[in-house]
């Protein structure tokens, strides 16, 4: 039995099937090849012209091995090759990591689930045929010649990547799996490889970085000395906030509670202040969602309610793990939940924060000091940061103006219930394994994940978050090295070339705009591969083998804090890395004008010095191109040079600007992605991004004395290829400001003239798009 095709599966199970021939409410019988399948004297039923079919034998005599999860009522059938997915009551489902809409959600009747047959066997390979004589379905296995491949004239993305799309199964363990997931698992093994490596060998015994991250990594391997030890190595900090009765008594102690993890709900961290980029800013925010994302928490999203389920359920476990009882650990994490979705309802939506300005609301500390008499919010940060920060900000201004809604000593009891659970979360990671199993429920099911995560990566997780950097700087000595990390800073210098002759050439900006736009282009900082030197804090990171776990990372952790505190009110570093070396990931940060591309990042078929320069440059080089766009994109646009937030534009040079952004947002918002249209006004900056990316990397290509434009565009279809489950893709349509990958590739492509001349791509063809309608900013 083949699997079908991508493009012809979603042709297929987007029809009504079943449902434009038969529209009786009476059973019929269901035929394999010619053998009737039985369904354990349960019938099939129809409603509204759907034929629904118990699922479980149906799955089974299509040879799949099926699997419930009742946490997320979820059914799912897998065998070689091939993976389904299914929610009780949801239309969206998975075939193979692609999220595709149901014409009739499953159900389930007396304990037995049902779902559309015409779904469930047309994604699994067969032709479905309705016999009215017979009243009979009919399933028969489709032809290889129905399986074949797309025209890359009609789907470029698909095309390109159908081999792998055939053969790739998405693990139990992941939420998606393609390029980047594979780099980055291919990154963590090898350096988990060579952590253990040298713990073997003795190189904890040196008191150097490296030294003490080994030492760390080697508490976190003992997983034995960690069952042994329980809970024990948090027990007094329990103690501690279970003796605390009221928000009098939190704030005398707060200093000490706020390093312990025991703080009031207020996210703190730092960036350069936005109208005087030269100094560092205190920013201060609404604490981060559990459920990721405001939404899950609102009454008309239909999956809140079983996400906050599974979030109480979870800390309630954790709760009895800790000695609590049942009814008192159901008391605590219902109380916790219910503090929490008071505070979440201020937190800016994904689209809001898709607008970097929207974050910068600066205050004095008397300004700050006035939102609230329950709370002494500049006390609170001389204890905390160590001063009164003269440089801060809040986001969002809702949240501070109700703030004594939120803190105060009437809603004492569920903000202590608040503090208490969510500290057991945070510490279950470093505790036995059971805490970890127990405290990863809630990120599996908003995540899809089957299977929880090794104990390398475990591992591996704890030592990267306070040593990530040490790891980072010797990933890239290790693995990029000088050479490599040269060569892609010369891409860069050469991209930056191609930007400063494109903006030369531009024929809607005045002489004037240009010239501030080269300005700002001449003074971009690029960061490649890794830094020259580590930041002075990671030398006086010491591990105490004595201590356990949790103590040493607590030691340290307090140390990298309160050192990105005493940088508030300083001049901001601009060769300051805020992503680490061994992250499969890019940036850019308006505030200082800076590009990052780390060594992670600069693996084969990203980067590989072996391949073709046109294939790096559809990949890497796009990729680069992608982030220097960002300098100019919808909120790059706003800052200047140095990172000020500075109208540097003339006033028709920026209502042209806005003209050909809002073209891009429109093109994206017809563009549908697993029955779902994109937001392009969410979109539109990393959409710039990436059209604008590609064309200049696509005009250095084309500078190549064997420039293969082929190669170029194929590149970029290899490097966003992705499985994914329905739960990340739903997931990442709520709070990705990027386009899904497949949409990157072929809107983004369909946007340059030379796809059509490198391709033969002409009207008539899917991925055409006429001259006239074709968009770019750059």
């Amino acid at each position: 039995m083949k699997k079908i095709g991508a493009l012809l599966l979603s042709l297929s199970l987007l029809t009504s099937g079943v449902a434009s021939v038969h529209a009786s409410d009476k059973t019929s019988t269901v035929r394999i090849n010619g053998e009737s399948i039985q369904f354990n004297k349960l019938d099939p039923i129809i409603e509204n012209g759907v034929t629904l079919v118990p699922i479980s034998p149906l799955l089974e005599k299509l040879g799949m091995k099926m699997e419930w999860v009742e946490s997320t009522r979820t059914i799912s059938g897998t065998k070689e090759n091939f993976s389904l997915s299914m929610q009780v009551g949801s239309t969206d489902a998975t075939v193979n990591g692609k999220l595709v809409k149901v014409n009739a959600a499953p159900k389930q009747i007396q304990n037995v689930t049902y779902a559309p047959l015409r779904f469930v066997a047309g994604a699994a390979g067969y032709k479905v045929d309705w016999d009215p004589s017979q009243r009979q379905v009919n399933l028969t296995s489709k032809s290889t010649d129905e399986a074949a491949k797309g025209r890359l004239q009609d789907d470029f993305y698909e095309a390109v990547n159908a081999k792998w799309l055939a053969s790739t199964e998405l693990p139990a363990d992941k939420m998606s799996a393609g390029v980047l997931e594979d780099l980055g698992t291919e990154v963590k093994e090898l350096l988990s490889a060579d952590m253990a490596k040298m713990a073997a060998e003795g190189r904890d015994k040196t008191d150097d970085e490296i030294g003490n991250m080994i030492k760390f990594y080697k508490l976190a391997a003992d997983r034995e000395k960690l069952k042994e030890q329980g809970y024990e190595a948090i027990k007094a900090d329990i103690a501690t906030i279970k003796s605390i009765n009221s928000l009098a008594d939190f704030a005398k102690n707060q200093k000490d509670l706020y390093f312990r993890g025991l703080a009031l709900p207020f996210g703190l961290y730092y960036m350069a202040d936005m109208k005087n980029a030269t100094k560092t800013a205190l920013y201060l925010d609404v604490p981060e969602p559990a459920l990721l994302d405001k939404s899950y928490y609102e009454s008309k999203n239909p999956q809140s309610e079983v996400f906050l389920g599974l979030y109480k359920k979870m800390l309630s476990e954790l709760l009895v793990m800790v000695g609590e009882t049942q009814q008192e650990a159901d008391r605590i994490a219902s109380e916790a939940v219910t503090f929490e979705k008071e505070f979440i309802q201020y937190k800016l939506s994904s689209q809001e924060l898709s607008n970097l300005e929207s974050l910068y609301n600066p205050k004095t500390i008397t300004e700050l000091k006035a939102y609230s008499n329950n709370i002494d919010l500049e006390k609170f940060l001389v204890d905390v940061v160590g001063k009164a920060p003269k440089h801060i900000s809040v986001a969002p201004i809702k949240y501070f103006e109700n703030l004594d809604k939120i803190i105060n000593e009437q809603n004492w009891g569920k903000m202590k219930s608040w503090t208490y659970a969510t500290f057991i979360l945070k510490s279950a990671p470093l505790l036995s394994d059971d805490f970890v199993q127990a405290s990863s429920q809630l990120k599996r099911a908003l995540l899809g994940h089957k299977k929880i995560e090794t104990t390398q990566e475990t591992v591996y997780n704890i030592v990267n978050s306070p040593f990530q950097y040490v790891a980072g700087n010797y990933y890239g000595k290790t693995y990029l090295g000088a050479e490599a990390k040269q060569d892609v800073t010369d891409m860069v210098k050469n991209l930056i070339g191609v930007y400063k002759n494109k903006l030369l050439k531009n024929d809607w900006m005045s002489d004037k705009t240009k010239k501030e736009a080269i300005k700002k282009l001449d003074n971009m900082n690029m960061l490649v591969g890794y830094p020259d030197k580590l930041d002075d804090i990671y030398p006086l990171l010491k591990v105490d083998e004595n201590k356990t776990l949790y103590e040493n990372n607590l030691v340290i952790q307090t140390m990298i804090l309160k050192s990105s505190f005493a940088k508030i009110d300083q001049s901001v570093n601009r060769n300051e890395w805020m992503m680490s070396p061994n992250t499969v990931n890019a940036s850019y940060l308006a505030l200082t004008n800076t590009v990052t591309i780390p060594a992670a990042f600069l693996r084969a078929p990203i980067y590989d010095k072996n391949q073709s320069a046109s294939q790096n440059y559809g990949s890497i080089g796009a990729i680069i191109g992608h982030e220097i766009s960002h300098g100019f994109d919808t909120n790059g646009a706003k800052y200047d040079e140095v990172g000020n937030l500075r109208r540097w534009w003339t006033e028709e040079d920026y209502k042209n600007f806005e003209k050909k952004s809002k073209a891009i947002i429109e093109q994206y918002n017809g563009v549908e992605y697993l029955g779902r249209k994109i937001n392009g006004q969410m979109t539109v900056s990393e959409n710039i991004g990436d059209i604008g990316g590609l064309m200049g990397a696509l005009e250095a290509a084309k500078q190549l004395p064997d420039a293969n434009l082929q190669e170029f565009y194929q590149s970029w279809a290899t490097a966003w290829r992705q499985k994914a489950r329905p739960e990340y893709e739903q997931l990442f349509s709520i709070i990705s400001r990027h386009s899904p990958n497949k949409v990157r590739v072929n809107t983004v492509i369909a946007n340059t003239d030379e796809f059509y001349s490198t391709f033969g791509v002409k009207k008539g063809d899917a991925m055409y798009i006429a001259p006239e309608d074709r968009v770019s900013v750059w």
